[in-house]
């Protein structure tokens, strides 16, 4: 079987033909409990903190894999007389069984690698605490995050590094997250 490397065609692997033990091992992807989304919401209103949100575009793509993983050229893309040839995936695509899983390590060790300790008991949930006592909170579902803060420049620099490190969308104040519409303003944070 030769391997040819990826060009530019959009592809989405057929998850469903991968088999356990074989095409991939872990699939299980850690998200935030609608508990820990309201313990960041809570903290940040007693400290009368903003929640800002951000959402990774294509974050799937963005994970590398650990397993050798082979996809069957399209339908209607294959090369004449290489019909047999497969292409060797170097990072993840939609529809494999461990894209969620190869984009969680990857932005938690971007997060690591920026200085934010995760907790053991929700690896979802990620701080950083810099001089003064000054703190940054995040809280990760998939391709999606909040974050807060008490150190404007600290977060100013947390949103930069994350946009210099993926393709984001920069959705302002945490208006909707999960099912929780929040409301911020001058008199505090109210969930509805």
């Amino acid at each position: 079987m030769r391997v040819e490397k990826l060009l530019s065609i959009n592809l989405i692997a057929k998850g469903y033909t991968q088999k356990e033990g074989i095409d991939y091992s872990e699939v299980f992807v850690p998200v935030a409990r609608m508990d820990t989304v309201r313990i960041v919401i809570s903290s940040a209103a007693q400290r009368g903190l903003k929640i800002h949100q951000l959402d990774v575009k294509s974050a799937f793509l963005h994970g590398k894999l650990i397993e050798e993983v082979y996809v069957d050229q399209p339908k209607g893309y294959e090369k004449k007389g290489q019909e047999h040839y497969v292409y060797k995936l170097h990072k993840a695509l939609y529809g494999l069984k461990q894209a969620p899983r190869a984009w969680y390590n990857r932005i938690e060790a971007h997060f690591v690698n920026e200085g934010f300790k995760r907790y053991d008991s929700e690896q979802t949930l990620f701080t950083k605490t810099g001089g003064e006592g000054k703190i940054v909170i995040v809280s990760l579902y998939v391709d999606d995050l909040i974050y807060t803060g008490d150190d404007d420049s600290v977060m100013l620099h947390f949103k930069n590094s994350m946009m210099k490190k993926f393709e984001m969308s920069v959705l302002g104040h945490m208006s909707y997250f999960l099912g929780i519409e929040v409301i911020q303003g001058s008199k505090g944070i109210f969930m509805c």
